[in-house]
């Protein structure tokens, strides 16, 4: 039993051990370098969560919760929503402004009218993972991210496809965050996506 159990927790938490795959598929980043007034957005285009069309995956989760306890799904539905709007990007944020002052001094500010460029962050895919103790799995999160003149969106500065964004695999999520709740992994998933893209920029455009 002790084997089989030992084995869960390597095949679950093996994939962390994945390096991300980020890779340009239009233009040059280069614009946002020294640009401390970005504008950010977040968006869930065609978003499927584990192998789930969101819409159903919704649905779902919100029948099992209150099957146990009723008014469970409505809360956890309204979570979910709240959780898209404010803790997955601050966890993008967090991140992107840290490695991105650092790498080429560039910052995001979201919701700013005045920016000259504008970073879309597209969440196509989210697996929430969980955590029971001794067998656990991350989350992970794929992405597409475009730079665009916020003037005129149509207009594609730089677009990059990023898959393969995992949350810690031990059960420190970021800031001290509960790594039990599947909000706080996929709010690391999304930082550490943010961190690996700046890194990609300069490495691969700015560097």
């Amino acid at each position: 039993m002790k084997q089989v159990i030992l084995l869960l927790v390597v095949s679950l938490c093996a994939s962390v051990g994945f390096s991300q795959k980020l890779k340009t598929t239009i233009g040059e980043p280069n614009v946002i370098e020294g640009d401390k007034n970005i504008n950010i957005v977040f968006t869930y285009n065609n978003l499927k969560v584990g192998k789930m069309e969101e819409s159903a995956y919704v649905k779902r989760e919100i029948k099992e919760r209150d099957t146990k306890k009723e008014g469970t799904g409505n809360e956890w539905a309204i979570l979910w929503k709240k959780d898209k709007v404010e803790c997955y990007p601050d966890g993008f944020i967090k991140l992107f402004n840290k490695y991105g002052e650092k790498l080429f001094d560039a910052t995001v500010v979201p919701n700013t009218i005045d920016s000259k460029y504008t970073i879309e962050v597209n969440t196509s895919y989210i697996e929430p993972g969980f955590n029971a103790a001794i067998i656990r799995r991350p989350s992970e999160t794929n992405h597409e991210i475009r730079i665009y003149e916020t003037a005129n969106p149509d207009v594609i500065i730089h677009s990059l496809e990023l898959e393969g964004s995992y949350s810690n695999s031990n059960n420190s999520a970021m800031d001290g965050g509960d790594y039990y709740s599947a909000s706080q992994r996929i709010r690391e998933s999304f930082a550490r996506a943010a961190k690996e893209y700046c890194k990609f920029i300069y490495k691969e455009h700015i560097k």
